[in-house]
């Protein structure tokens, strides 16, 4: 046995040695038992994900954990985005004290978000998206010093936490496809470094705070699909850096400002569907150079189509369906020729609104980059131009409900691309063209409410990926031919009625 001092001394190695360990670690084995507490609220922690998670091999070398270099054997990175997780969320996260970035996104993780992830001071991003969650946001979040809050598509509910406010560090605040209910808070106008606001498809009511305007620095503000209602506040107009703005799909109203091109010389994406704004499309919109999708889609906006479209290089979605846009005159159709300026331009929808006239040639020199062009329900006469062919790119046309004449042009069969041709509710007149049996894409034909003669062609039994074929209320006449009603793919739609078709149903139908 040693003496005294030999004890004594002894008893300073160790605690030295102790005291270096706790320096390294926090405490011995202090984050690996948090993770492995974790690891049990993952339904047993028996996934493959996890499969690394046991104590024969170092926690710093688990999948998804990262240890910091500044301090090791300290967890500064959990990373399970994608993992399959399923469960709940330990309170025991808490006690990964040197924690900077939390990722946890696309599982399948229930319960609430842990009080305890207050208690992560150094915590900097957190990702807990398209999970099962419920419940409130805590708000003593407010307590870290969170740069990135990212919860969208979850199912958590309660107003927006106050504390949000006191948030200073703030970035980037998602929230979107939840369903939060209450006001959008004024304090958010205290997070002078926001760039990024996603409060989109939830149920905030009331206005708009004009105070928002003051986050001078946000490049990304959502408010879109909630019960919004009132004016858009000025002071948003004022907020130069923003280059997407979205608030469709709520309820609010008044003219678009006429210096709105003036206003966002970054903006790329803006939207405003599916709301009661008013008046024209404002002439000054045609200055934002950068922009790439316009949505006016479903409101009241009134006027011609400003011609200057054409200088947008960016545009690739220009949405102006459902509104009460006229053109009368042959001049106010000049945006057509000018559009096909714009060499991005893949989605053009006009649908739903009051412009009359002849189909304008110019249609045929659109951007052959153009998928889909919605122009039914509109008042169009004349003729298709057959130099729609040029459209090599087209997927979808849509000229229903409108008065034009004119044969179908046989060129139409060059479109290999098409999924739907919809030219109902027309007065077209002549043969179904034999090229339409080129068409091999071809999901959807719309052909109803016509006055078309002669046979059905035969070569309609050759779009094998038909789910829809109407041809009602024509004047088609002879057989229907066997080969198109063997097509196994018509699931959806398949009507002949109202012509004048001749001859028993084929026995062939079927075998």
């Amino acid at each position: 046995m040693g003496t005294p001092l030999t004890c004594f001394l002894m008893m300073v190695l160790f605690s030295n040695m102790l005291v270096d360990v706790i320096a390294v670690t926090g405490s011995i084995n202090n984050d690996e038992a948090t993770l492995l507490a974790f690891k049990a609220k993952i339904d047993g922690g028996g996934l493959p994900s996890l499969a690394s998670w046991n104590q024969s091999s170092n926690y710093c070398s688990w999948r998804g954990v990262t240890c910091s270099q500044k301090h090791p054997g300290r967890v500064s990175v959990l990373n399970l985005g994608s993992s399959g997780l399923q469960g709940t969320i330990s309170q025991a996260i808490g006690n990964l004290s040197f924690l900077r970035t939390l990722n946890l996104s696309s599982n399948r993780l229930t319960g609430e978000i842990p009080r305890t992830i207050s208690q992560l001071r150094r915590l900097r991003l957190l990702y807990l998206e398209d999970n099962m969650l419920h419940g409130t946001i805590p708000g003593n979040l407010s307590y870290t010093s969170l740069k990135t809050v990212v919860l969208f598509s979850n199912k958590l509910s309660g107003s927006l936490p106050d504390e949000f406010g006191s948030m200073l560090a703030l970035e980037n605040l998602v929230l979107d496809n939840n369903s939060f209910t209450g006001y959008i808070l004024p304090s958010l106008a205290n997070l002078t470094s926001l760039k990024i606001l996603g409060l989109s498809t939830n149920k905030l009511e009331g206005s708009i705070p004009p105070i928002i305007g003051n986050n001078a620095h946000i490049e990304f503000l959502s408010l879109s699909d909630n019960n919004l209602h009132g004016t858009v506040p000025r002071s948003l107009y004022n907020i130069s850096s923003m280059t997407t703005f979205s608030v469709e799909g709520n309820k609010l109203y008044g003219n678009l400002p006429a210096d709105l091109g003036s206003c966002f010389p970054g903006m790329k994406n803006l939207y405003l569907g599916g709301n009661n704004f008013t008046g024209p499309i404002p002439h000054s919109v045609t200055n934002l150079s950068h922009l790439e999708i316009f949505n006016i889609v479903s409101n009241s906006i009134n006027g011609i189509v400003p011609h200057t479209f054409g200088r947008l290089q960016a545009l690739n979605y220009l949405g102006l369906g459902y509104n009460l846009l006229e053109a009368r005159r042959p001049q106010d159709w000049e945006f057509i020729s000018l559009i096909s300026n714009c060499t991005q331009l893949q989605y053009l929808t006009l649908n739903d609104n009051q412009l009359a006239g002849e189909v304008p040639s110019s249609l045929s020199n659109l951007s052959s980059s153009l998928l889909m062009l919605y122009m039914t329900e509109n008042k169009f006469s004349g003729s298709i131009p057959s130099g729609i062919s040029n459209l090599a790119s087209f997927q979808v046309i849509d000229l229903g409900s409108n008065a034009l004449t004119g044969v179908i042009p046989e060129s139409i069969g060059k479109l290999s691309n098409l999924y739907m041709l919809a030219l109902y509710q027309n007065v077209l007149l002549g043969h179904i063209p034999l090229s339409i049996g080129n068409l091999t894409q071809l999901s959807q034909l719309h052909l109803f409410s016509n006055n078309l003669q002669g046979p059905i062609p035969t070569g309609i039994g050759n779009l094998t990926r038909l789910t829809a074929l109407d041809l009602s209320s024509n004047q088609l006449s002879g057989l229907i031919p066997k080969e198109v009603l063997q097509l196994s793919s018509l699931s959806q739609i398949l009507s002949f009625s109202n012509n004048s078709l001749e001859g028993p149903l084929p026995s062939e139908v079927g075998s």
